[in-house]
């Protein structure tokens, strides 16, 4: 499955360590407090010319995030981490070298409405990529946990003595799970659907941070409601832990 998700994207994205068997990462796993953590997110504004995507004139700093090394997940111990690795890179925090698709959908979608995408066609052709990249791997990743999902449906079904806690943990866990999924899906395409708008007629737009020019009424209605709905499935992404920290 993996050597699928590389060659379809075109880049290398698993790379596993011949020891990682032996890796141990349960104790680096933390809770966040997304609502805390990291700026807001501002809502645009419809003018006369223009549509403000901004508080105020310095533009949100961009997440760093590098490529690493991914290794092998380590061996479960039981059923009740099993339960508990549904929520991993959702819920909970993990090592990136453990986050396999998580992180590599953060790292496509980082810099994905970077104002620059109004001055450089070539660097906003690259944007619309980076999300059809994340997509690829969303789409993995959400096959992954349903079939998860399913095997574990079927050992609560026939394992009677699996414990009450683990079964209540279990269907938090999915409801978590799949509610994710939905935002994760919606906020890749509220970003592609932004930028394949620009794409149309990239020339029409004039960055005057944190306005952007557009005189057409039209396209200026139009991309106030593309962005609008962008910042919406934004928010409904950052209240997950591990992508509390994206800007776009």
């Amino acid at each position: 499955m993996f050597k699928n998700i590389a060659f379809f994207i075109g880049v290398s994205i698993f790379i596993f360590s011949p020891h990682s068997s032996h890796a141990q990462y349960g104790s680096k796993m933390v809770m966040i407090d997304a609502s805390t953590s990291y700026d807001e997110v501002v809502m645009p504004e419809f003018f006369s010319t223009s549509v403000k995507i901004d508080n105020d004139d310095v533009p949100p700093e961009i997440p760093v995030i590098s490529t690493v090394k991914f290794l092998k997940i380590p061996p479960l111990t039981g059923n009740r981490e099993r339960v508990s690795r549904l929520i991993e890179g959702i819920g909970k925090d993990v090592p990136p070298e453990y986050d396999h698709y998580g992180y590599e959908i953060r790292r496509y979608m980082a810099d994905s409405v970077n104002t620059r995408v109004f001055e450089d066609n070539e660097y906003l052709i690259e944007q619309i990529k980076n999300v059809r990249k994340a997509k690829v791997i969303a789409s993995y990743w959400q096959k992954l946990l349903e079939s998860e999902i399913t095997e574990i449906e079927e050992m609560m079904a026939n394992d009677g003595g699996i414990a009450f806690s683990v079964r209540t943990a279990f269907k938090q866990n999915k409801a978590m799970v799949r509610t994710f999924l939905i935002s994760l899906n919606s906020w890749i395409d509220a970003n592609e659907n932004l930028l394949m708008y620009v794409l149309k007629d990239p020339n029409i737009y004039e960055l005057l941070y944190p306005e952007i020019i557009i005189i057409d009424s039209t396209t200026r209605r139009e991309f106030y409601n593309f962005y609008t709905v962008k910042q919406t499935k934004l928010i409904d992404i950052k209240i997950y832990t591990s992508f509390a920290m994206m800007i776009h």
